[in-house]
């Protein structure tokens, strides 16, 4: 088996106050959710806190990926870059989990190597999915703290989103779980949130936490592809669903935050 601790790390971890939160993403389907999770890792980033985001598949940015670490045809340095936007940057595995299922020996390794990671960040962000073989979650760091939801705003994606979470509940039993509806303003968001917890505490016995929506990312795409000029221009600007979208972003990252804020006190009391 793959020994990914040294002397160094072991005192690291002695010194350490805690590892980082980890928060698990993953679609209303299962599935990762890599399309917009980018944008939520650089909106999480500030100063003097370290974040690292492990995207489940390997990334053209991310020449070695976490397997590669487990299978010893890379060392753990090599696996993590530097993303532009100020966070970490991994890749989880080489091929898609979903196609080609993880086998048990190599999700004992990759769990605890990013245990061991997450020594080293104040939050680590993973895309999560569910394994295709027994519908759990594909390692079980990705139960650990917070799962994060995306929905799409329509009535299969609420189906969908409620069969996932009862397989969740299931598998790994009650933990935190929250919600972001995407292709959806804020007052939308709501109301599919509210069709979704409605039914995941009448027949899972489970509340949900809503932590905002995200605007449609096809106005997103045409706004950036449209620059604004002058001064005139500036209110049009900060209403135009590319500066909607960052701002929806910024307010998830903060709903995010606040949790933590909130898990901590009630952990201290």
């Amino acid at each position: 088996m793959f020994n990914y601790h040294d002397q160094a790390d072991g005192l690291r971890r002695i010194m350490a106050r805690s590892s980082a939160r980890i928060i698990s993403v993953m679609a209303a389907n299962g599935q990762p959710a890599d399309h917009w999770l980018s944008q939520l890792a650089a909106s999480m980033v500030s100063p003097g806190k370290r974040l690292l985001l492990i995207q489940a598949n390997q990334r053209p940015m991310t020449k070695y990926t976490l397997q590669a670490v487990a299978q010893r045809k890379s060392i753990l340095s090599r696996a993590v870059v530097k993303h532009p936007q100020g966070y970490d940057l991994a890749s989880l595995t080489e091929t898609n989990v979903l196609t080609s299922p993880l086998s048990g020996d190599l999700k004992t390794e990759l769990d605890g190597i990013v245990n061991q990671l997450a020594y080293d960040y104040d939050t680590v962000m993973i895309e999560a999915l569910l394994d295709p073989s027994d519908q759990t979650l594909a390692l079980p760091v990705m139960a650990q703290h917070t799962l994060v939801i995306q929905m799409e705003r329509h009535d299969a994606a609420i189906k969908s989103a409620y069969t996932t979470i009862k397989r969740i509940c299931q598998q790994h039993g009650q933990m935190p779980l929250s919600v972001v509806v995407t292709d959806a303003n804020h007052e939308q968001g709501q109301q599919y949130f509210m069709r979704l917890n409605q039914v995941c505490q009448q027949f899972l016995g489970v509340s949900l936490s809503f932590l905002g929506a995200i605007p449609d990312s096809k106005l997103m795409q045409q706004a950036q592809a449209k620059p604004a000029y002058g001064l005139k221009n500036r209110l049009a600007v900060e209403s135009t669903p590319a500066t909607q979208s960052a701002m929806a972003f910024k307010a998830i990252a903060r709903s995010l935050d606040q949790q933590r804020l909130t898990t901590s006190s009630l952990a201290a009391a």
